[in-house]
């Protein structure tokens, strides 16, 4: 498809093999991190646990917060020295009013002119990796309003660099940036196939999207896309256990699976997302919506990541969700959830289509069931080494 981002399927006639690959390389990256900064997650987590931050994870998913430091660092850390303070603050206060439905258009024109005027700003300064500047850029990535989740995490980071020095927080960084090198270098060569179009995207998409309020989500690199590819395996794999003795089971769905727009689609609106009207027989939504009646799993459209909300209280470990969304939208969606008592696990969309961010017409996407259903725990012969 080349007019999307990326797909999943390639030439083949779906994603299994994408899936087979993603394991194997998600495990070398693993490797990787481990053997270069293994003392420096262990010490983390020790300091973390010393000082009852919180409810110790995975060592695996603190390793991927290393590669995370690094991808960030690299893509943002000039625009976030260069950003000046009021409009940080003013497009802070702007994320926080799109909430209210009533001004949210005329909220995210602003947000687009603020995005696209002071938070791109770039030169060829080489930026200290100093705890200072490590703070700059929390600040910026959470004035965007793209990284809410991935700034919670930076910020238990940020405390640890506080107390244990600059020299210490300088070798993180530092080597944070050398595994991103080796970890860009060895995903454009395993994952790249993927994600061939994102680069001339973003030559029209800097136009394009100027002034828009997505700008800095559509303009993001590909060494992004394959961050969230190996960020949604490793949540994968650090939850699948709790996820399989879940209590319920949902599967929640974005919009741009509908097989018809928002004036024809039947579907009605719960406390919990939209559930599906079964009103078209050829609705990918219809389709698993039928598979979930067949396995005992529950259907949720949700709009947008912001809609996914608690209504009831429940103990952390009864509600294993299934999050479909693109690429990029995946990591931040696994901490949310995770962060709302749900135990999550991901599925990619095989390719983004969405009419709001990716395609002016829209395109009709899809996931693929054998993933799906083994993520469930219902083994399929065609996905392996998840």
């Amino acid at each position: 498809m080349k007019e999307t981002t990326y797909s999943l399927c390639k030439e083949n006639y779906n994603s299994n093999l994408f899936y087979k690959k993603l394991s194997s390389f998600t495990l070398d990256v693993e490797k990787l991190i481990f053997c270069t900064c293994g003392k420096y997650v262990k010490d983390f987590i020790n300091f973390l646990e010393k000082n009852h931050i919180e409810n110790i994870r995975t060592t695996s998913e603190y390793s991927l917060e290393i590669l995370m430091i690094g991808v960030l660092w690299k893509n943002y850390i000039n625009r976030a020295v260069n950003l000046q303070q009021i409009p940080k603050k003013i497009l802070i206060i702007l994320s926080y009013l799109r909430k209210y439905e009533i001004i949210k258009n005329s909220v995210d024109k602003k947000r687009g002119m603020i995005e696209t005027n002071f938070f791109s700003i770039e030169d060829e300064k080489i930026i200290d990796s100093n705890i200072n500047n490590f703070g700059k850029l929390i600040g910026y990535l959470d004035a965007t309003g793209d990284f809410r989740e991935e700034v919670k995490r930076l910020k238990s980071w940020e405390k640890y660099f506080i107390t244990s020095g600059e020299e210490e927080a300088k070798k993180i960084i530092l080597s944070s940036l050398e595994i991103e090198d080796i970890f860009e270098t060895k995903a454009k060569i395993e994952l790249g196939p993927y994600t061939q179009n994102v680069d001339e995207f973003l030559i029209l998409a800097k136009e394009k999207y100027k002034y828009r309020e997505d700008y800095i989500t559509c303009t993001k690199k590909e060494v992004e896309y394959h961050l969230n590819m190996v960020g949604a395996q490793i949540m994968n794999k650090s939850y699948r256990e709790l996820f399989i003795k879940s209590k319920e089971k949902r599967l929640l769905l974005p919009s741009c699976m509908k097989a018809q727009n928002e004036n024809y689609c039947k579907s009605i609106k719960t406390k919990e997302g939209y559930i599906c009207a079964n009103c078209t027989k050829s609705c990918h939504i219809n389709k698993y919506d039928k598979l979930g009646k067949d396995y005992n799993f529950k259907v949720y459209i949700i709009p947008h990541e912001s809609n996914i909300t608690v209504k009831r209280k429940f103990q952390y470990g009864d509600i294993g969700i299934i999050g479909v969304a693109c690429v990029l939208n995946l990591i931040s969606g696994g901490l949310k959830a995770k962060n709302l008592g749900f135990v999550p696990q991901c599925v990619f969309l095989d390719y983004c289509g969405c009419k709001s961010h990716w395609h002016e017409s829209g395109i009709i996407t899809d996931i693929n069931e054998d993933k799906l259903l083994s993520t469930l725990g219902i083994e399929s012969a065609n996905i392996q080494g998840d």
